[in-house]
């Protein structure tokens, strides 16, 4: 499908494991020891045969990058265009969703007789249907979403002051100046 888009694109991706592929397998929370202790060989960590599958595992965690490397970015990012994921578990932040729910809203709507093949024809005459001013407006649908999540963000940290308690004061602080570590702002 990449290679049906003219120029280069961003393409805003969800977290579903179908879309996110690592570029490198790790081994997984249910891998054998011989595994584990195979994959770090290869990877030239040292570690000794007699570790435990827990210390191994740390091993792993250290051996991995800190940014995960998905196999679809990769693709995307060599045809010219650049994937943005959303957050995990943010999908109103995604325009797709609405068109989705359009899509079988008017399926449902149509549908009388449940036979496969009519609901592909109705599912392809809803897709049709889709205009770029429907994409348009869930794309600031989604964008104001998003927009007042992060208003509501910021204001929740402008709302609370900062407390500021001293648990072990200096033994050199007059009384004085205990009295001021203790107190909350």
């Amino acid at each position: 499908m990449l290679g049906n888009l003219e120029e280069p694109c961003i393409i805003v991706m969800d977290n579903a494991t179908y879309h996110s592929t690592l570029t490198e397998e790790y081994p997984k929370a249910n891998t054998r020891k011989v595994d584990v202790q195979k994959w770090l060989q290869d990877k030239s960590v040292d570690f000794s045969p007699v570790e435990t599958l827990s210390e191994l595992r740390e091993k792993v965690k250290l051996t991995m990058p800190k940014e995960k490397k998905y196999k679809l970015d990769e693709i995307a990012l060599q045809m010219g265009h650049e994937v943005v994921r959303l957050p995990p578990y943010h999908c109103q932040y995604n325009p797709i969703e609405l068109i989705w729910e359009q899509v079988k809203g008017k399926v449902a709507e149509k549908n009388n007789t449940f036979k496969m093949a009519d609901i592909e024809v109705l599912v392809n005459s809803a897709f049709d249907a889709v205009t770029t001013e429907d994409w348009e407006k869930c794309g600031d649908h989604c964008n104001k979403i998003q927009e007042d999540d992060l208003v509501k963000e910021g204001l929740r940290d402008e709302i609370l002051e900062p407390i500021i308690m001293t648990i072990n004061p200096d033994d050199s602080s007059t009384d004085e100046d205990d009295d001021e570590d203790y107190m909350i702002n």
